[in-house]
């Protein structure tokens, strides 16, 4: 236990419960006090957030009660297969096939402007077919006389041959009568009515044969003017009607039309003009039937066809 002496220095222990040092006992020297240094710890990456917060922990099962005795106990339920959609059948994500209204544009047509143009290609069209008006012209009367000496009549032969077998039927009345003062008349009767019923079957016949001779030269002079008509044509530039359609009579009414106000376009007149009842299936029926006809005659190569008889040209 420590006191104080005379001198006020602490003598004794200074905790009781610490003894003083006896002289036989050896004190230990006093160690080095050393300032206590932590060991360096490893850095620890920072985790992200979502993995600092801690998991939570499932909820503990529900314990299913036990069956009473002679109680039916329940069966666990099967759990039962999902149905899952085909990889082909399972909508795309990540992608927008949304599609964006277009606002409806609606074109606005210039009827005037439309028509002034239509009427220059009209007045285009007319200043180079119209001069050639007499080859059209010539043209449709040569296939109008090539049709008429198609039809020969047969008219004379059917006459010469009744007129002679009339002057035969009077010869044998004059040779089987029992007048026979009269033979003479009905001599000279018969044969009369015979020389006029030669007369008219050599007619058909001449005429049969100048009627051949004459269609030969019409279709030669049919094909000269079809290959001017086709050279006509072609010498047009980027005609935006057909061969049938350009004879100058139809090119004056498709004018007229559009002058008028009934129609706008070269196309509508045209239209306007096929309207009447079997127009259009007439015109195509003689068109097939003339280019068969000609093509055979001209090897293969079909003669022009003019539409002009066929429409309403008043």
């Amino acid at each position: 236990m420590s006191d104080f002496d005379d001198n006020w220095q602490i003598s004794g222990s200074s905790d009781p419960a610490t003894p003083d040092v006896q002289p036989h006992q050896v004190q230990a020297p006093a160690q080095p006090v050393h300032a206590f240094q932590p060991a360096p710890q490893p850095v620890q990456p920072v985790q992200p957030v979502a993995q600092q917060m801690p998991v939570q922990q499932p909820m503990a099962q529900p314990v299913a009660p036990q069956p009473m005795y002679q109680q039916p106990m329940a069966q666990p339920m099967q759990a039962q297969p999902m149905y899952q959609q085909p990889a082909y059948a399972q909508p795309v994500t990540g992608y927008s096939y949304a599609v964006q209204s277009q606002p409806v544009q609606y074109r606005t047509v210039d009827y005037g402007a439309e028509r002034e143009k239509n009427l220059n290609e009209c007045n285009r069209m007319i200043n180079h077919f119209s001069p050639k008006v007499d080859l059209y012209q010539d043209y449709e009367k040569c296939k109008t006389d090539i049709v008429r000496y198609s039809r020969s009549s047969v008219a004379p032969l059917v006459w010469g041959i009744i007129v002679c077998i009339i002057g035969l039927s009077l010869v044998f009345s004059a040779v089987t009568s029992n007048y026979k003062d009269n033979i003479i008349a009905y001599g000279i009767a018969a044969g009369v009515f015979v020389l006029a019923g030669v007369g008219l079957i050599l007619l058909f016949i001449l005429k049969k044969r100048y009627n051949k001779k004459k269609i030969e030269e019409l279709y030669t002079k049919l094909g000269e003017l079809s290959n001017q008509l086709n050279l006509l044509y072609n010498g047009f530039s980027n005609c935006i009607l057909p061969p049938e359609f350009t004879d100058p009579r139809i090119l004056f009414k498709l004018q007229a039309l559009i002058m008028s106000g009934r129609c706008v376009t070269i196309g509508n007149a045209i239209n306007s003009l096929l309207s009447v009842q079997n127009t259009y299936a007439r015109m195509n029926s003689a068109k097939a039937q003339f280019q068969k006809d000609t093509a055979e005659r001209f090897n293969g190569t079909p003669a022009f066809f003019n539409a002009a008889r066929y429409l309403d040209l008043r």
